[in-house]
């Protein structure tokens, strides 16, 4: 026993290990015919940037796979699962009595360029649909977001060490990165973390300050313009006819439950209104920015079917059982670079049979 936990100890990726074991001994074959007759549901797989993780100056972590290895996702799920159209699970949702069978929804979060350029082949070559959620801010006026500006900032600057104040009054404890001591993905992380945990108190203000203390030149309405779709890309996945649709993110990609009753009203009816004008056709769904709790609330559900929208997505994992879903906080299942074929095949079987996924 002590032997055999030594060298579990010893593997590199005890979660690839796993999951490649588990196909090997059956185990996930045996759970998928056992969800897909026993345990009907919806798995929502979301992606974000489709790309090599370290070729470019932008935030790798948004990278959900290289091109490679999506176009082998993509040839698993197509072989083993329905993938649905956003039409068909919209009817799915609102029959109240859907198929017994496992489904799944292939979704992207954020409009990035290279989900027209690199994910869509691999979609329409599979004759695979899915639904692109668009923020509709970063096609009207573009701009890096604060996780790709960090990134460039970091990885661009020849300076060794920081001194960055989280808010413009300087009371609170400074970030100090040296660049010396530090790899430069841990600094990216170390600001990364400082914006999620809300300790910056204006984003904008920051982003400029560590423009000009790490002495970047920062263009970022082109850096924006070039890294995220246009609309006429959006335009011509939405007239495509191959299942590929057109779902809103929000306008400015704010946490809503930050914002007030107005506000948040506002980014949802705005983006709404915004894509049906430009698209000449329905938004039906939309999927909240970050979408983990506490950046929506009970309140932001509310204001989503009051602003027409007949499903909304969050990013708590698990999978959607017939009869208990919540048509205005689906689950999905986000999808890392670390996901390899066998590895998401692991935790696609494990969400659908047991809700969660220990890998």
């Amino acid at each position: 026993m002590v032997k055999s936990t030594k060298l579990f100890r010893g593997i590199p990726n005890k979660r690839e290990f796993l999951a490649q074991a588990f196909g090997r001994l059956g185990i996930l074959g045996l759970m998928e015919r056992v969800s897909a007759t026993w345990r009907p549901g919806l798995v929502v797989l979301t992606y974000h940037r489709i790309a090599e993780p370290g070729a470019g100056p932008f935030y790798d972590p948004v990278i959900s796979a290289t091109p490679e290895s999506f176009r082998a996702q993509i040839d698993w799920l197509r072989t083993h699962v329905r993938i649905l159209t956003l039409d068909e699970l919209v009817a799915w949702v609102e029959t109240g009595s859907p198929a017994r069978e496992l489904v799944a929804l292939v979704t992207f979060d954020d409009g990035y360029r290279d989900n027209f350029d690199v994910a869509v082949p691999i979609l329409r070559a599979g004759n695979v649909p899915a639904t692109f959620f668009i923020p509709t801010a970063f096609l009207d006026s573009p701009r890096l977001p604060w996780w790709d500006h960090v990134a460039y900032a970091i990885k661009q600057t020849r300076a060794r060490r920081l001194m960055l104040e989280r808010n413009r009054n300087g009371d609170a404890p400074p970030l100090v990165i040296d660049l010396d001591l530090v790899p430069r993905t841990e600094a990216i992380m170390t600001i990364i973390r400082a914006f999620l945990d809300e300790s910056i108190a204006d984003d904008r203000w920051f982003l400029d300050q560590l423009a000009d203390r790490a002495e970047v030149d920062m263009d970022a309405e082109s850096l924006g313009r070039a890294l995220f779709m246009t609309w006429d890309q959006v335009r011509q996945l939405a007239d495509s006819n191959a299942g590929l649709t057109i779902g809103s993110h929000g306008h400015s990609h704010h946490r809503l439950a930050r914002l007030d009753d107005d506000s948040q009203r506002y980014e949802l009816a705005e983006s709404k209104r915004i894509l049906e004008a430009r698209l000449g056709r329905e938004v039906a769904a939309m999927a909240y920015p970050y979408g983990w709790p506490g950046t929506y609330t009970a309140q932001t559900k509310a204001l989503a079917a009051g602003a027409g929208y007949r499903l909304a997505f969050a990013s708590r994992e698990g999978t959607n059982r017939p009869g208990i879903l919540d048509r205005y906080e689906l689950s999905r299942l986000g999808v890392g670079s670390g996901d390899s074929p066998p590895l998401l095949r692991a935790r696609t079987a494990l969400h659908a049979a047991f809700g969660k996924s220990f890998l």
